[in-house]
């Protein structure tokens, strides 16, 4: 009886260890900015893909709990961008992939629209085809990249514009837009390690409530068909 007892145990370790889990994740959050009567949204909206065996799992689990995720075997970037005046709301999606120079660090708005720093140190303003190269004109007029901010926007007024960002503290929040319209977002988690859940919605008055945004962190088992095929649609994506 012993010996079928450490059979089975030794064959349940054995499976654990060459039976893969599969398993991803989203990252909920982004930044609001208002000045005047409008608006915009900036929103994370990409995945990570992660594999690994089920004998390692708990160990994942521990680590991610302290903060300390796994490397991931895929990476898809993605921002989603909403333009809300009084009259419309406008919405933009631009898939990066793999590929993060497109992203931009040092994130500042100014007069004329968005401005980062991308790969290289140069200075890159946001566009319809995620950030790009300033222009000459576009980098003399914004003084160069010492001019980004570095450092913590959090609610703070630069050049011109208000900016909360989303999913760095947990509870709920009204911005009122020019007095026309109002953007409400609720950032919900139990525990500060807890993956946040985010929903953000958009009122006008005498309009329905509309729901611009819902998110959840929680990394989500799925079956390897769907893993695969998940990120392989990705990749073939332009």
């Amino acid at each position: 009886m012993k010996i079928s007892l450490l059979a089975v145990c030794a064959a349940i370790l054995v499976a654990a260890r060459f039976t893969d889990v599969h398993y991803v994740r989203s990252y909920p959050g982004g930044t609001l900015l208002r000045r005047g009567d409008e608006a915009y949204l900036f929103l994370g909206t990409g995945q990570t893909g992660y594999r690994f065996s089920w004998l390692k799992f708990p160990f994942v689990l521990v680590g991610e709990y302290f903060n300390a995720p796994p490397v991931p075997e895929y990476q898809y970037g993605s921002t989603t961008v909403f333009h809300i005046t009084p009259a419309s709301t406008d919405r933009q999606r631009v898939e990066f992939g793999e590929d993060t120079s497109r992203t931009g660090q040092f994130f500042t708005p100014f007069n004329d629209g968005f401005y980062a720093m991308c790969n290289g140190g140069s200075l890159c303003k946001w566009t319809n085809m995620g950030f790009q190269p300033a222009t000459e004109e576009e980098e003399r007029r914004f003084g160069g990249i010492e001019h980004l901010v570095r450092g913590d926007i959090n609610n703070k007024d630069i050049n011109g514009w208000s900016i909360y960002e989303i999913g760095r503290s947990r509870g709920e929040f009204q911005v009122s837009v020019g007095g026309k319209f109002t953007i409400a977002v609720d950032v919900k988690a139990t525990f500060p390690q807890e993956y946040a859940k985010i929903s953000i919605a958009l009122s006008r008055p005498g309009q329905p409530e509309q729901i611009l945004y819902a998110g959840d962190g929680t990394p989500k088992l799925i079956s390897e068909g769907e893993y695969r095929r998940d990120f392989s649609q990705k990749r073939s994506r332009p």
